[in-house]
């Protein structure tokens, strides 16, 4: 058979074969590329906001049913990009998906390859080979894009404008791009950054800085446990940025919130270090209404400690919505601080510092008599018997030029008296003193006592990483001296985050904080033994410092009182402190179990360590003068671990449903101890000498002393909490929004019975403005409307001891001598405490309905919330029978309490001109708190202020802490309205005295006509932030407004009633009810025995008289600053250079006559700035007033 084939046959068929193999080749690739353009034409409809390139190729395979082959060497799978497309073919989609990453893809069946594409210097078209490309002479251009601050952007997209052709920034913000003349246009585009158009001209190196995009839509918001689009969110919540907070100078970054977050109320005071007290929505509970702190995924009850310049961001969670999920410890809002993190690209290192000075506002003080005065004073109020020990008789008053105070004589002398020779004075001996005195026209005490007090800050921040790992370290020291003399606040503190990314699938890292704080010099902040209440209580007559310098006091007796030289006080306080260690931070692991399901864990710790001590030194020249040292000393340590795990599992399927659901478990444990002990009568007050161990056992019988010798160790708590939590997101067609949350908690607090409790919520929410009835209103970009519901919890108000009835020891009241010989006693229990098994949580149900809307491209954006707020099982104190024991009674679930109220905040951004831009934000905040039900009997809790009983109420239809007392009606004018009435406890009321209005109508002034006075609570309160920057200047301002709440003025008991002595209020004297100025008097008449209109109900009741307006408009913030052209810091090898001045508490409006009427929230319960009850609201004890600051600052970026 092999005949038939030779040469020529096989050249005819190897001629056939070839031209078959061609024409197959040919016809499968016409095939193939028919199939590959139905492939490319093919519409597909895609969204994706800050998506990774592996989520946008799923998305696009699973829309237009093709697989993508690539390699993970070429594409960068985990680079953040967005995507938007209508029904656009697949081809356009992926020339603008891939064109900026530098890469073109190849159709190969129903598969499309993804390789590299052209570099970056030339360019052509997507998909097109790189042989096809004309090769043309282009003009190469390249540079670096940064943000706002300075800090480099990877991942820019750089576009020709009109054309597909362009680049991305790499790790360093570097881009390079070839263009075909100087006319070109290259687009700069970000996410979260306006684009920015530049026209190249002839430069080779354009350098560009992006903007923060006037959308805030796209930001990524940390709520519980998760992060969620803002504009996917329909909880209430709030967010604060860090560039805002830190304009507001402070150690505390709970006080820089105030006026920042509607729906937040905020009240400080002016101590060095200060804390500030905080409310969410109103008032939840009748006893701690404190928020949660969630830092770093990390909860905790304290957050003065923490670095405020180490804050990212700031999310405050209102409802249940968005908070319930924190279960049993949400009821009173949820704060999620997040600290500072480490970015990809260049390390950056930066140094932010500013140095001022701060001083107390004097033009605040109360208007006090001079002693010129104070004689005139005398004379009206005291008898023609009188004799004062320094003014001499009545009737001839006089300012003596010096007074004696010694043992043997008080009294005014003349300069050459032989008692005021100052050969004799000494004060070696503390119990006999001789000091010599020359009698001061007028002491003003508050300017004595105060200084003008540096205030000062040095932040280092460095951070960087790259694709595998990222770092932030930041360094602080925070020093504040006091606008009192001889107190002051110092902290260092160091923050570490950094993350490492080990596999593809694990990532580790860690945040931690460490920081030392001390707050040195007097701790009594508020109340009538403060340095401030002192200077109310002291004299003016007497001088600060005697002939040799000595201190000046209330020894000398007669109208001097019993008070106390606020600037001795101070300074023998001078080496008190209050030192504190704090570690706070956790370690976690996250491993992607595939694209959709993740798995994290964190474990975290707040570990603190507190000593404190107190030395009590002796005192020469007070009435009350303390004769016997005494120290005291404290340590506390306190641990909290919290261990949470949870698994998520997010899907976007199609275009249609996007779905996210969440599970963890969480345990908390929470455990504290304290030592406590004091010494007194040491032979040396010398810091060095002062211990517990160099005291003597004995006080010799002092009075004055305390215990002399205490030492105790207390536990203080112990308690643990153990929850189980979901949470699940879906949203529909990117329009219709929903979630639901579930937690159970239980707590080691209650009892066995009831220690479980479920906390639920619901929510919707309706993106109105992506229906197709709304096209039409291009001007609205967003308008989403969101409903609320849910519980949450509160177990801040539960002592561990509540559930147990407790037993103790003491001789005095249960030793017994058992054997009856009398020769000593057996030591036995009694009981202490009443416990009760069945307290149980107190629960908070909130709606919430709100409203988003942003407005021509986010130049405007309005959220509003309305929300109502009920409390159940509030706990309240059990009342004792008079059958029962003497014992503390046990909290009960009984009360209920309502909050309502309105929340608004308006943005606005824009430009006036090309180079003139502003930026304004508006909050308002409105809540109407009542107590709907106490206990059973509908009995009220009265409080009292200080000496003043029952002068605040907790009732049933009234605001929690309410003010209460008479009503004053007016005056008795002549005899003929007191013979009228009413009368005053039965007895007729006194001609120029305060006539008081009888409520229940029985012509008898008796406590039955004491009535509700006001309100610590405001109707309103807005903050305004206005900021503009024109060119290298930038100029913002914040104003606060307070508006609708009393406050009660109860310094005006040391100055007006007359019950401790010292210094006299002008209004005492000049406002005093007259027959001739009846019609304008505002305080009653002074006089001697029956003429005096100061009789015993008004000096020892609660009345309208302290209660005051306590609305005010406060300029917080002032800043100016000016950022260095960015080319001439490039010579000098820096990114960033600002120097800024400003000025805080600049103004203040109001009509509140004290110091200070930022302390609506401010509790008398504790002396110091210690949490405390909400039952003592908006009493103004005598606190620290908020001081006035200016500054000069300075940022610096490398």
């Amino acid at each position: 058979m092999y005949k038939f084939i030779n040469h020529e046959t096989i050249r005819v068929l190897m001629r056939i074969s070839l031209l078959q193999l061609l024409l197959t080749v040919v016809l499968v690739n016409g095939a193939l590329a028919a199939k590959g353009q139905e492939l490319l034409d093919q519409r597909v409809s895609v969204r994706l906001d800050n998506h990774t390139i592996r989520q946008a190729l799923l998305t696009l395979e699973k829309t237009a049913h093709v697989k993508f082959v690539y390699s993970r060497q070429i594409v960068q799978i985990d680079r953040k990009i967005s995507l938007s497309a209508t029904e656009e073919k697949l081809a356009d989609v992926l020339e603008r998906l891939l064109k900026p990453l530098q890469l073109r893809y190849v159709v190969t069946g129903s598969q499309i390859a993804i390789v590299r594409g052209p570099t970056s210097d030339d360019v052509g078209d997507v998909g097109t080979p790189a042989a096809t490309v004309p090769v043309v002479a282009e003009q190469p251009i390249s540079g670096i894009v940064k943000g706002e601050t300075g800090e480099v952007l990877p991942g820019v997209t750089v576009v020709i404008k009109g054309t597909t052709r362009g680049t991305t920034t790499d790790a360093q913000g570097v881009y390079r791009i070839g263009v075909p003349d100087a006319n070109t246009i290259l687009t700069f585009s970000f996410v979260g950054y306006n684009a920015k158009d530049v026209t190249v001209g002839n430069r080779s190196e354009i350098n560009v800085q992006l903007e923060a995009s006037n959308n805030q839509l796209t930001e990524v918001v940390v709520t519980g446990y998760t992060s969620q689009q803002k504009k996917d969110i329909i909880g209430a919540v709030s967010v604060v940025k860090a560039s805002d907070l830190n304009v507001t100078p402070s150690a505390n970054l709970v006080a820089q919130l105030q006026g920042r977050a509607a729906g937040v109320t905020v009240s400080s005071t002016g101590d060095p270090g200060s804390s500030a007290s905080i409310r969410i929505r109103g008032f939840a509970s009748y006893g701690n209404n404190n928020p949660l702190y969630v830092i770093d995924g990390v909860p905790t009850t304290d957050a003065s400690r923490i670095n405020p310049q180490d804050v990212e961001s700031i999310q405050v969670l209102k409802d249940a919505s968005s908070a319930s999920i924190y279960g049993a410890r949400a009821a009173n809002g949820v704060i999620i601080i997040t600290t500072k993190g480490g970015k990809t690209g260049k390390t950056t290192l930066t140094y932010d510092t500013y140095y001022g000075i701060q001083s107390t506002p004097l033009n605040r003080i109360p208007k006090l008599l001079n002693t010129s005065e104070l004689l005139t004073y005398l004379d009206k109020t005291t008898a023609s018997t009188f004799v004062d020990p320094i003014f001499g008789q009545h009737g001839s008053f006089a300012i003596p030029e010096r007074y004696i105070v010694s043992n043997s004589f008080k009294g005014g002398v003349s300069a050459s008296d032989p008692r005021a020779n100052p050969d004799l004075y000494t004060i070696a001996d503390y119990t006999n003193p001789y000091q010599i005195f020359q009698t001061s026209p007028g002491t003003n005490w508050f300017d004595a006592m105060s200084q003008k007090g540096i205030i000062q800050s040095h932040q280092l921040t460095a951070s960087g990483g790259n694709d595998k790992s990222t770092f932030s370290l930041g360094l602080n020291y925070f020093n504040q001296q006091g606008t009192f003399k001889y107190t002051g606040y110092d902290r260092y503190s160091m923050r570490l985050n950094s993350s490492f990314k080990a596999t593809d699938f694990l990532t580790i890292g860690e945040n931690l904080q460490v920081s030392y704080d001390n707050r040195w010099g007097d701790a009594t902040v508020i109340g009538e033994t403060s340095a401030w209440a002192y200077a109310l209580r002291s004299a003016s007559f007497i001088p600060v410092y005697d002939i040799k310098g000595g201190y000046g006091g209330s020894l000398v007796g007669g109208t001097a009182g019993v008070g106390y030289n606020p600037v001795s006080y101070l300074e023998r306080r001078k080496d008190w402190v209050n030192q504190n260690l704090r570690a706070f931070g956790n370690v976690f692991a996250q491993v992607n179990i595939s694209k959709d399901l993740a798995l994290r864990t964190s474990i975290g710790i707040d570990a603190r360590n507190g000593t404190l001590q107190r030395a009590f030194l002796k005192e020469y020249e007070a009435s009350q003068s303390r004769r016997v040292t005494q120290l005291t000393e404290a340590s506390n340590n306190y641990l909290s671990w919290t261990w949470s795990n949870t698994l998520t599992y997010q899907k976007k399927i199609g275009q249609i449903h996007d779905l996210k659901v969440l599970v963890g478990t969480e345990a908390i444990k929470n455990t504290g101890r304290g030592l406590f002990g004091a010494k007194s009568n040491y032979d040396f007050e010398s810091n060095s000498f002062l211990s517990l161990n160099t005291g003597l056992p004995q006080s010799l019988g002092d009075v004055s002393a305390n215990d002399a010798d205490i030492n105790r160790n207390a536990l203080l708590f112990s308690n643990s909490l153990f929850s189980y939590f979901g949470r699940l997101d879906y949203i529909l067609k990117d329009k219709y929004l929903f979630n639901a949350t579930f937690r159970r908690d239980g707590s080691s607090l209650f009892g066995p019975d009831v220690r479980y409790a479920n906390f639920p919520s619901l929510g919707v929410g309706w993106r109105i403005s992506d229906e197709a009835f709304m096209k039409s209103f291009s001007w609205l970009n967003e308008l989403k409307l969101r409903a609320g519901w849910g519980q949450m919890g509160s177990i801040s108000n539960v002592p561990a001891f509540n559930q147990y009835s407790t037993y103790s020891a003491a001789p005095g009241s249960n030793y017994y001598d058992i054997n009856g010989v009398n020769v000593g006693s057996t030591q036995g229990y009694g009981a202490s405490s009443q416990g009760n098994l069945q307290t149980k949580w107190e629960t908070t149900e909130t709606t919430n309905i709100g409203l988003d809307a942003s407005i021509l491209q986010g130049k405007w954006s309005v959220a509003v919330d309305v929300y109502t707020k009920n409390t159940r099982d509030l706990l309240v104190p059990s009342l004792r029978n008079g059958l029962e024991l003497l014992v503390t009674k046990p909290l009960v679930n009984l009360g209920t309490m309502r909050n309502t109220g309105i929340d608004l905040q308006i943005t606005n951004q824009g430009q006036i001109t090309s180079d003139l831009k502003y930026d304004a934000t508006l909050t308002f905040t409105h809540y109407k708190n009542q107590l709907t039900k106490l206990n059973n009997e509908n009995t009220a809790q009265l409080v009292a202020a200080s000496r003043i009983t029952n002068a605040l109420i907790t009732t049933q239809g009234q605001a929690v802490s309410s003010f209460y007392g008479y009503q004053i009606d007016g005056f008795y004018n002549n005899q003929a309205e007191v013979d009228a009435g009413p009368k005053i406890n039965g007895a007729a009321g006194v001609v120029g005295s305060w006539k008081y209005k009888d409520i229940n109508g029985d012509g008898n002034i008796t406590t039955a006509d004491r009535t509700v006075l006001g309100s610590p609570h405001p109707k309103f309160q807005m903050g305004l932030n206005l900021g503009f920057r024109w060119k290298g200047f930038d100029l913002s301002s914040f104003v606060f407004w307070n508006q609708g709440n009393q406050l009660y003025n109860y310094t005006k008991y040391f100055t007006y009633m007359g019950v401790l002595g010292g210094s006299v209020a002008s209004g005492k004297l000049y406002d005093a009810w007259t027959p001739e100025t009846a019609a304008t008097a505002k305080t009653p008449q002074l006089g001697v025995g029956a003429a005096n209109g100061y009789t015993a109900f008004v000096t020892g009741n609660s009345s309208s008289f302290y209660v005051e307006n306590g609305s005010y408009l406060r300029g917080k913030t002032i800043q100016l600053g000016y950022s260095f052209p960015k080319a001439w810091l490039k010579t000098i090898k820096m990114s960033n250079l600002r120097v800024y001045a400003q000025a805080q508490n600049f103004f203040t409006i109001t009509k509140y006559s004290g110091a200070d009427p930022d302390l609506g929230l401010v509790s008398g319960a504790s002396v110091e700035q210690t949490a405390s009850s909400d039952q003592n609201l908006g009493v103004d004890y005598s606190g620290y007033p908020n001081p006035r600051q200016f500054l000069l600052g300075l940022n610096v970026s490398f």
